[in-house]
């Protein structure tokens, strides 16, 4: 189940969902090719496996969705399953709703994306190019990065997010190196500009 595509006014914003789109369609090829024992695979350095890696990729926009929507207005967007933790830390966030998908079935975990990416989809139609230029807080992954949260523009912080599929792929195939000599793979990855996020973004993720 794909959804379909949201053409934002905003042509910057349009270049974001467009490439968003892109990742995701070749993501869920990848996905539904994955055996029940390369889904248990355990991605080293981490305490998630490649399924767990697909169940964070297919819940946290229903997360991103819903802090975004006030920003912009709209008042269409669901609240995520799993209220945000008080004081707000995505990392406990992430592991809560990864816990909750284990044993869900990969064609069901890709169609709740498919939902999650139409509810941001409708979020990034509606942003404007001065909401794109806001400077607004990042933290980042404070649990295992220990530097201070620090601001971004809005449009950079978005752009990281649209090459979330292809920057946990490769977290992915650590635990699948076999599957990253695949010519579809290398040449998808191969494609990507991960120069696009913004140093102050990339530094404090893991």
């Amino acid at each position: 189940m794909r959804c379909a595509t949201v053409t934002p006014v905003e042509p910057r914003a349009q270049a974001i969902v467009h490439e968003m789109a892109e990742h995701r369609r070749r993501f869920e090829d990848f996905c539904r090719s994955l055996t029940a024992e390369e889904l248990r695979r355990q991605v080293p350095g981490t305490p998630w496996t490649a399924h767990d890696y697909i169940a964070h990729l297919c819940t946290v926009e229903a997360l991103i969705s819903a802090f975004f929507a006030p920003f912009v207005g709209r008042t269409d967007i669901p609240r995520p399953e799993v209220a945000p933790p008080q004081p707000f830390d995505i990392d406990d966030w992430n592991a809560e709703m990864v816990a909750k998908r284990r044993g869900t079935l990969v064609d069901e975990l890709l169609a709740e994306g498919a939902r999650n990416r139409g509810s941001y989809e409708r979020v990034l139609g509606t942003m404007r190019e001065a909401q794109l230029d806001a400077m607004i807080p990042f933290g980042g992954d404070r649990k295992v990065i220990d530097l201070p949260a620090t601001t971004v523009r809005l449009e950079g912080l978005l752009m990281a997010i649209a090459l979330h599929d292809p920057t946990h792929m490769q977290d992915i195939l650590r635990a699948l190196p076999e599957r990253a000599e695949e010519p579809v793979i290398k040449e998808w990855l191969a494609a990507v500009d991960f120069s696009r996020v913004p140093p102050e973004i990339a530094e404090r993720r893991a």
